[in-house]
């Protein structure tokens, strides 16, 4: 009588990997083998049903269907899609040392698998003909490659959140150099190139500030002494801001008046004062934005910079919007890095992104002059120079709504 393939015995002559050969002497007992005559009947054979359990076993431990990777056609600009991995037969005949070709298709046959009453309720097969697996081990390889590679490109950002956490919630004092020193590299390393984070800032820039009306600050006010009204605020009522300590006052301008204004966030119909400052003399800038605004043409020369990765991650940190009630904690690592660069990096001023304005191709750029003895605007040893205002009134306020991804 015919066996069916599920009541057919196999012998370790069919199946020779040492793992497998073993579980067959171990749960097998003599027999016949029914896949090949010559193998005789003197060695210990199973059901390829109960064998099989054990192959799922295995199996279902150390495969796992193929992950889909993108692949290139040639003469075509579209993404291609493959699924990573073998076929069952092919993984099979190898793991198990298998030269028989029946032998794996019957095992393969009587695989546990999901019932047709679970597949019409909608589960998914395991074993599929034409699907390919690959081995889990190398899927987490894979997963550990792209975490490092995804850490090794975001390294400063990871970098820079850890010096947060310990300057907020640890300590502020002591060796805090030592971690900033890691996160920006030698000062040497910005020095010369044609295109360089540090470098001078040429006299004759305009820089402008603005302020909001309102009781205390009216048009007559400003009128009596516009050079002081819209410069910083003096040592006894200088708050905390992103780069200077409350009473140490900074000079916090911006590259245009929209970006100004914009820093400032007033409402619809509200009238703003926005002062316009010129520089009186070079001064030494570290600008965060400097790659992002690199033009296309020199992209050979922003890319080669040894510390590329680091200003270009580190360009939306410095400048990333803080809500009212995490000012006075996360304005801490703004106001020790710009203490930072001034002491180490013999810089005056520090630019950054504002993260009111989105648009890279609009003039985004905010300023801040670092605090100094002698005063911000005014005599031959301020570094800027009142020029005039103008009063304006607030006639739109536009948002850009995202949805979330869920």
């Amino acid at each position: 009588m015919h066996k069916s393939s599920e009541e057919m015995l196999l012998c370790t002559k069919c199946i020779t990997d040492k793992r497998f050969a073993k579980w067959i002497r171990e749960n097998g007992q003599r027999g016949q083998c029914d896949f090949d005559a010559t193998h005789g009947n003197r060695g210990s054979v199973v059901t390829v049903k109960a064998f099989a359990l054990c192959v799922d076993e295995f199996f279902r431990e150390h495969y796992q269907l193929g992950e889909d990777e993108p692949y290139a056609v040639e003469d075509s600009d579209n993404i291609h899609y493959r699924q990573r991995g073998s076929s069952l037969l092919e993984i099979l005949a190898d793991e198990l040392c298998s030269d028989g070709e029946a032998v794996v298709e019957a095992i393969i046959e009587n695989l546990p698998d999901v019932s047709h009453h679970e597949i019409a309720q909608g589960a998914d097969r395991f074993y599929d003909d034409t699907a390919c697996y690959e081995s889990i081990a190398d899927v987490q390889a894979r997963e550990r490659a792209d975490q490092e590679e995804y850490w090794y490109e975001h390294r400063f950002v990871y970098q820079w959140e850890d010096f947060c956490q310990k300057v907020q919630y640890e300590r502020r004092f002591f060796k805090t150099k030592e971690l900033l020193d890691k996160l920006f590299g030698k000062p040497t390393e910005y020095e010369g190139g044609p295109i360089n984070p540090v470098y001078v800032l040429k006299a004759g820039q305009k820089i402008f500030r603005a302020r909001i009306f309102d009781d205390g600050f009216t048009q007559e006010v400003l009128r009596r002494n516009p050079e002081s009204e819209l410069g910083a605020p003096p040592r006894d009522r200088a708050q905390a801001g992103r780069m200077n300590v409350e009473y140490i006052p900074a000079f916090y301008g911006a590259f245009s008046e929209y970006t100004a204004v914009a820093e400032i966030r007033p409402g619809i119909g509200e009238e703003v004062a926005i002062g316009e400052f010129v520089l009186q003399r070079d001064v030494k800038v570290f600008d965060f934005t400097v790659f992002s605004r690199a033009p296309h043409d020199k992209w050979n020369e922003v890319y080669a910079h040894t510390r590329y990765d680091f200003i270009k991650q580190m360009e939306d940190e410095i400048g990333r919007r803080v809500l009212p009630y995490k000012k006075q904690r996360q304005y801490i690592s703004t106001q020790i890095v710009a203490e930072y660069v001034k002491e180490y990096f013999g810089c005056d001023a520090v630019i950054y992104r504002s993260s009111m304005i989105r648009d890279r191709s609009a003039e985004n750029r905010n300023i801040v002059f670092l605090p100094r003895a002698e005063g911000f605007v005014g005599g031959d040893t301020a570094v800027l120079k009142y020029e005039r205002y103008n009063v304006k009134e607030v006639m739109d306020v536009t948002y850009e709504l995202a949805r979330f991804p869920f």
